[in-house]
């Protein structure tokens, strides 16, 4: 085991290193867990030849930690490594102090739910998953698993409150966790995590659209207390927005302007390839990128003209 001082959040954060994984403390009892070490650094790494050596897209988990129980959101990647299992059950287990562990996820893309068999199998583990974007789906184990609606909220104790809301597009009911009063959202791939949140076909970023502006509405709500000045946000990849930085609340108004851009025609763009072919293209502004289609964007374009 490994342990170092890492730039994150509002400060310094202490990681530690278990097998494949680290986990970093990012505020008071709240800890993002990472599927890299030392020997499988988090991204890209380039080779002296100038070529990928390595890539590790590494899909982060979110352990919140009550005064009665706990929450982990997503399981990550699917890791076959020897010691996968026994480390992050550790590394959970241990910050828990023996309470209650609950298990929450963003949205049914695979390298968000690689880890379940670590967990589904334990009966001292239970399941709180978001029904509309679970619906028909025998994932989690049935006498253990509550499925909530939208909006609903979970009290861990302590003063540690989750606030869930709906932010479609990515997937149809992809949901996103607010820890109430202490600005910090956890996003999963909702609205991506810097590098661009992707949208697979053209309904995708009109259901996108109407999500951003809700979030918004959300947000400038002073009844759920959130301080968009001071709003930290952590999405499903961390190590994706190492290019613009901590992600604050400026990035979901900077997603705004950007969808009003894309609009215009007024976007800044770069060609991206990705292994759906359909994504083919990135559009920024500020901190926000939406990797989304060339055509699709000139029909939007073209639509606009014609209102």
């Amino acid at each position: 085991m490994a342990l170092a001082l890492s730039l994150q959040g509002s400060g310094l954060a202490q990681s530690t290193q278990k097998g494949p994984y680290t986990i970093y403390n990012i505020s008071r009892n709240v800890y993002r867990i990472e599927d890299s070490n030392d020997g499988n650094p988090p991204g890209i790494t380039m080779g002296d030849d100038g070529q990928v050596a390595h890539m590790n897209n590494c899909s982060d988990m979110y352990l919140i930690v009550g005064g009665e129980k706990g929450l982990l959101i997503d399981l990550s990647n699917k890791l076959e490594v020897d010691d996968a299992i026994s480390s992050l059950r550790s590394l959970v287990l241990e910050r828990l102090e023996r309470k209650k562990l609950i298990i929450s996820v963003t949205h049914r893309h695979g390298d968000h739910l690689g880890m379940l068999p670590v967990f589904a199998e334990d009966p001292a583990v239970s399941f709180w998953i978001p029904g509309n974007e679970f619906k028909g789906t025998d994932l989690f184990p049935e006498e253990r698993t509550g499925y909530f609606d939208e909006n609903e909220s979970l009290d861990l104790g302590g003063g540690m409150i989750v606030n869930t809301f709906e932010v479609p597009g990515h997937t149809a009911h992809s949901t996103i966790y607010f820890l109430k009063g202490k600005n910090i959202v956890f996003t999963g791939d909702a609205i991506g995590s810097g590098s661009g949140v992707w949208l697979f076909n053209e309904k995708s970023f009109y259901t996108y659209i109407d999500a951003i502006d809700d979030l918004i509405t959300y947000i400038e709500n002073t009844d759920n207390h959130v301080d968009k000045d001071n709003l930290r946000i952590y999405g499903g990849h961390y190590w994706q927005g190492k290019e613009v930085g901590d992600l604050s609340g400026q990035y979901i108004y900077d997603m705004r302007t950007l969808i009003d851009k894309m609009k215009a025609g007024k976007a800044g763009t770069e060609a991206m390839s990705a292994p759906m072919s359909f994504l083919d293209t990135n559009f920024m502004y500020g901190t926000a990128t939406i990797t989304w289609n060339k055509k699709a964007a000139k029909k939007l374009l073209n639509s606009q003209k014609e209102e």
